[in-house]
């Protein structure tokens, strides 16, 4: 079977990862005042977590490396666009199966506690800065391996190589460099 996924590491995020885990918790409010009733999961088509996050040089080194791994995963300089949002989860709301609809898709582990996410045909140990980028049609759930209190936080995203005429219903949908 030919492996389609790949699995990178973040030395960014592991060597910042409390920086990350507080502005994660910045963002998280910030969407919340703006959308006081919406899940920031769910609410993936509003708003872009790199457009919540910015000007912060944090992010924005985030958005470059995880541009750079996108394009060597992909294989192209070709345009593409890309969907994130922030995945705030305590351990009653993680994710069940589910996939997406973008050609690609991804998450960077910020926090995410100790689950695995299963792809049916293979699982994913997450850890602190583990970065997944795999088709976008796979089934996919997270499962919880300890019991939190706390919460799990993960960053998702999509990936498109399909230019279209008009604009997208995804608003939160960018350029990636």
């Amino acid at each position: 079977m030919k492996v389609d996924w790949q699995v990178y590491e973040s030395r960014l995020i592991i060597d910042n990862h409390e920086q990350f885990v507080n502005d994660c918790y910045l963002i998280h409010d910030k969407f919340k005042k703006h959308y006081p009733d919406k899940d920031s999961t769910w609410a993936y088509r509003m708003y872009n977590v790199f457009a919540l996050s910015s000007p912060m040089p944090l992010w924005y080194s985030l958005y470059y490396e995880l541009s750079k791994t996108i394009r060597s995963h992909i294989n192209t300089l070709e345009p593409l666009w890309m969907q994130s949002w922030l995945n705030f989860h305590n351990e009653e709301e993680i994710l069940d199966w589910h996939n997406h609809k973008r050609p690609y898709h991804g998450y960077i582990n910020i926090d995410p506690q100790n689950t695995i996410t299963d792809f049916k045909d293979y699982q994913i140990e997450n850890s602190i800065g583990k970065i997944y980028i795999g088709p976008g049609n796979k089934q996919h759930k997270v499962i919880v391996n300890e019991n939190f209190d706390s919460t799990r936080i993960t960053l998702g995203f999509d990936v498109t190589d399909k230019p279209q005429d008009i604009p997208s219903k995804l608003w939160g949908s960018m350029p990636l460099i």
